[in-house]
């Protein structure tokens, strides 16, 4: 079988599915030049933690330059040393963090799954996958799309070949990955696939991904009609999708399914940037003698028990506010040089969670005031849109399978 591998190349999390199983980790990486230390353990247990542990040697002509490394949480444990996007300049079709972050990952899930059947560790894998992805809207064009596709595709020697060492233990695994396939597109597209195949709301307290919108609007006098639209309704429409991430927020004019490729853009604005304010004034109030990065200020801000951790908040705090109002300000903007030509606002995204509280109501009212509703997506879903929308694209549009005729 065609291993089909649909992959998010995020700023803070690459995201990918390996067939149908989803895997997440760190987008950091750490050149070594020995092997880390080996935690002691049963084949089962290093499996397991496989992704935890992630180390790994890679030869590949896509890469400026093939190495030795620690990926995702395993580079995380040396945060100094650490490699991560570069939220400010991009530039992900030209960057090889997101190439070592799809062959480390797309090489460990091969390892699972083999193991999982077989019950047993191989010594080789060779694969020959498909994969979709997705660049950024400010950084996509059919240029840059293809030449990180022929990457993935293209080697001088035309064989398209990448090996990658992963460290099982003390085992070393050999995964050759030759990809027959690959297709590239803009973030923010995806998503109008995962609003139109969304599930319906199950039993376990799930939200439907219309229910924001049905609260704000069905008692809105005016405005009851948009509370019984659909899913399929809002996908037709006109819109602007706003996709807030780490390093940017997406802007993608839609009509119904197709992007406007001419108004599509993105800003150097998110969680990422908030962050890295925020991590600035943390370390000013330190007196200097502490250099926090992003991922060191994440981690600050997800442990309770951190001794950082209440002042972490509270610059952070401070931080979302003002880059919210940079965010909204983008918005209004862009509706401008659009003229208008929109009926609905989608925002999606983990950067949508962070500045729901700061933003989600002056958009709204915004959008009043120029006759549109907001569709926002609920916190359930709107991390993963792109990932589930790559996942319908691939195989749906981009690598349907072939129907055998009998």
């Amino acid at each position: 079988m065609v291993p089909k591998i649909k992959n998010d190349f995020g700023n803070s999390a690459n995201k990918m599915r390996y067939n149908t199983k989803k895997f997440v980790q760190p987008s950091t990486i750490k050149r070594l030049t020995e092997q880390p230390a080996i935690a002691e353990g049963s084949i089962e247990k290093h499996i397991a933690n496989l992704f935890d542990e992630l180390t790994v040697n890679i030869t590949s002509p896509a890469l400026k330059r093939s190495g030795f490394f620690s990926v995702g949480k395993r580079a995380n444990l040396n945060i100094g040393k650490t490699e991560n996007m570069n939220i400010i300049i991009g530039e992900k079709h030209k960057h090889d963090i997101p190439i070592i972050m799809t062959l480390s990952m797309t090489a460990a899930a091969a390892i699972v799954e083999y193991y999982e059947k077989h019950g047993e560790l191989p010594v080789t894998i060779s694969i020959s996958p498909e994969l979709t992805g997705a660049i950024p809207a400010s950084e996509w064009s059919p240029a840059n799309a293809a030449a990180m596709e022929k990457r993935f595709t293209e080697t001088p020697d035309g064989k398209a070949s990448h090996v990658v060492i992963v460290y099982v233990g003390s085992s070393l695994v050999t995964v050759t990955i030759k990809y027959t396939s690959v297709k590239i597109t803009q973030e923010g597209v995806p998503a109008i696939y995962a609003l139109r195949e969304a599930p319906a709301p199950k039993e376990n307290n799930i939200p439907g991904i219309l229910d924001k919108l049905v609260k704000e609007y069905k008692n809105k006098k005016g405005s009851e009609h948009i509370a019984k639209l659909s899913q399929i309704d809002i996908a037709k429409k006109r819109g602007l999708l706003i996709d807030i991430g780490a390093g940017t927020t997406e802007l993608i004019h839609l009509h119904g399914a197709n992007p406007v490729t001419d108004n599509c853009t993105g800003r150097r604005r998110g969680v990422g940037h908030a962050a890295e304010e925020a991590a600035k004034a943390l370390s000013s109030d330190l007196g200097g003698h502490l250099e926090i990065n992003r991922q060191r200020f994440d981690d600050i801000l997800l442990n309770n028990e951190d001794n950082l951790h209440e002042s972490a908040l509270r610059f952070m705090d401070d931080a979302k506010f003002v880059e919210a109002q940079n965010i909204m300000e983008i918005i209004i903007e862009r509706y401008k040089v659009i003229g208008g030509d929109i009926e609905y606002f989608m925002v999606l995204g983990g950067g949508s969670i962070t500045f729901e509280p700061d933003l989600y109501s002056d958009l709204v009212a915004f959008a009043e005031e120029v006759h549109c509703f907001v569709l926002w997506i609920p916190k359930e879903y709107a991390v993963d849109m792109n990932l589930d929308g790559l996942s319908i694209l691939h195989e749906k549009v981009f690598f349907p399978s072939e129907v055998v005729k009998s």
